[in-house]
């Protein structure tokens, strides 16, 4: 790791709430327009991706496949920033939205997604290695992107990728809901569940829930945690028996010592949205996975301020994908 893959903001930009606060407030709103797909899935539902530009099938360049955390989206900064940076280099890349995600806000199907569903990416990767078999494919996960990107790559999906980056991924669930609970995180737990809530009366309105579905008349307008929305919806909708075996079997820490590609994993020490559990033991990683804590970053800021404000991620993350481009070469 150089010097440039260190995070060193500016004194006056060391606060972790600023650090997750300023993209949304600094940042012009995505540039470019993208090129759309609808991918069907095999149950009937559909994601949407969305292309930096579609590559041409024969070209030998790399391939960078990209997960967004909860409720984002390609106009998330994190993610069309990352883009960005891939592109000056020459670097193809493409988001998948999560079911309900995209510019289709409701999916067809009463189910919708968690943070260890990798069903769908995996239908993805499959169907990109088809497309492009020159390709040398890699995947980025953000947030809670990233905590299943580190389940995936246990799996053996991940043999066809050539390496993965995660980044602020809550890698213990149960600890990342306890602290988002907690004094101004608070604010980041209304503005995440708002539109999940919304979401779910939405499906219910529209009669996706059958009559003898409990989850057809319960009522989330008063729920104010993930722990109750996690419990009374994520885990049945999904087919876990409660909110403690959803956290436990969706946890991404578990799986880091089953990956056997290159894995850069980025945390920032100062996350609002992280607990303390999300930090992983040397025995609870193997050679193949790369850990580094930033002093400071927030949940996906690591802005600085050089003549302006710029986010140190997307480079990061450029560097990680040229390295191992080097190395495998």
């Amino acid at each position: 790791m150089n010097d440039n893959d260190v995070f060193i903001p500016q004194p006056w930009l060391r606060a972790a709430h600023l650090q997750t606060l300023l993209p949304r407030m600094v940042y012009r709103k995505r540039q470019w327009y993208g090129e759309w797909e609808v991918f069907a899935l095999d149950d009937g539902d559909f994601i949407e991706l969305c292309w930096y530009r579609t590559p041409s099938p024969d070209s030998h360049r790399p391939l960078v496949v990209l997960f967004h955390g909860l409720e984002g989206s390609v106009d998330s900064p994190y993610i069309w920033q990352t883009m960005d940076a891939l592109a000056n280099q020459g670097i193809d890349s493409v988001v998948m939205h999560f079911r309900g995600c995209g510019k289709t806000p409701i999916n067809r199907l009463a189910r919708a997604y968690h943070s260890g569903d990798i069903g769908d990416p995996t239908a993805v990767i499959n169907a990109l290695n088809q497309r492009y078999p020159n390709r040398k494919l890699h995947a980025i996960g953000f947030s809670l992107g990233g905590n299943m990107l580190a389940q995936l790559m246990s799996h053996d999906i991940a043999q066809s990728i050539s390496s993965a980056a995660i980044c602020c991924a809550p890698l213990d669930l149960m600890s990342c809901s306890q602290r988002i609970d907690h004094g101004f995180s608070k604010l980041y737990r209304r503005y995440l569940l708002t539109p999940l809530k919304q979401k779910f009366t939405t499906k219910q309105k529209r009669g996706l829930f059958s009559d003898s579905d409990v989850l057809a008349d319960i009522n989330v307008a008063s729920m104010e945690s993930f722990l109750q929305f996690d419990d009374k919806v994520t885990a049945p909708l999904h087919g876990f028996k409660d909110v403690h075996d959803y956290y436990q079997r969706a946890s991404g820490k578990q799986f880091l010592n089953r990956i056997k590609q290159p894995t850069l994993i980025v945390h920032a020490a100062d996350d609002p949205f992280l607990g303390p559990d999300v930090v992983p033991q040397t025995d609870e990683m193997n050679s193949y996975v790369r850990y580094e804590q930033h002093p400071h970053g927030g949940h996906m800021g690591f802005i600085d301020y050089r003549r302006g404000f710029h986010s140190w991620l997307p480079q990061r993350l450029v560097n990680w994908v040229t390295e191992q481009e080097t190395a495998q070469a």
